[in-house]
């Protein structure tokens, strides 16, 4: 059975880790959620164990541990991608989690790293690179391109045909019309409604969504 550490906090990384052990208890999935990886001084976070900081992956990854990586917000994602790529966790000690409760089709391409909630459906041809989150109830169309470390938040829903940069953060509800590009490190805001090109480091937000700001900011976890 994989013993699976996540490397995160509060928020994400104590849901994924509760729909790791849900999935183990009512579907019998290999695997089991036994703590996290953070940097602040806390033995524990909502009751889970923290088991050591962040540079400490290293020793678990000798000891044949698992790991997803969920340290993400609106802002300051080249920071956390750095952070994880300076871990050199390898893709083999990656672990890949896609939901029961979730339709992935069979043509779907997943890399390591890359989680499923549940209730969340992704469509045929549609490749998604490492580590990216798709929250419960997202839904993704066909044929995207979807690069490393984005994260989908819950009800976002994403058309077909798209070209989703590296580090993108999609809001609750949140909606991308097909054929669009959504350049490296933006961020659309919760229930936006994108209906164009969205240029590197910038916030979207409003229906249709609009510039609003940069995204730049400082890595907090």
């Amino acid at each position: 059975m994989d013993k699976v550490i996540i490397i995160g906090g509060s928020g994400a990384a104590i849901v994924i880790g509760e729909a790791i052990n849900h999935a183990k208890k009512k579907f019998g999935l290999n695997a089991e959620f036994v703590g996290l990886l953070n940097d602040a001084d806390v033995s524990e976070i909502n009751g889970v164990p923290v088991l050591g900081k962040t540079a400490d992956a290293a020793n678990f990854i000798k000891e044949g541990y698992k790991f997803l990586f969920t340290i993400y917000k609106m802002g300051g994602q080249p920071d956390r991608i750095k952070l994880f790529r300076d871990l050199k966790i390898p893709d083999e000690s990656m672990f890949t989690f896609v939901h029961p409760l979730s339709f992935v089709s069979p043509s779907v391409k997943l890399a390591p790293g890359v989680v499923v909630m549940p209730n969340a459906s992704i469509s045929c041809g549609t490749k998604i690179g490492k580590c990216c989150l798709i929250m419960s109830n997202v839904t993704i169309g066909h044929d995207n391109n979807i690069n490393e470390h984005c994260f989908f938040t819950a009800s976002s829903c994403l058309g077909s045909y798209l070209e989703i940069e590296e580090g993108v953060w999609v809001g609750m509800n949140a909606t991308i019309r097909g054929k669009q590009k959504i350049g490296k490190h933006s961020a659309i805001g919760i229930g936006s409604i994108v209906t164009k090109d969205v240029p590197e480091n910038e916030l979207w937000i409003g229906s249709p969504a609009k510039f609003h700001k940069s995204v730049n900011d400082k890595i907090t976890m």
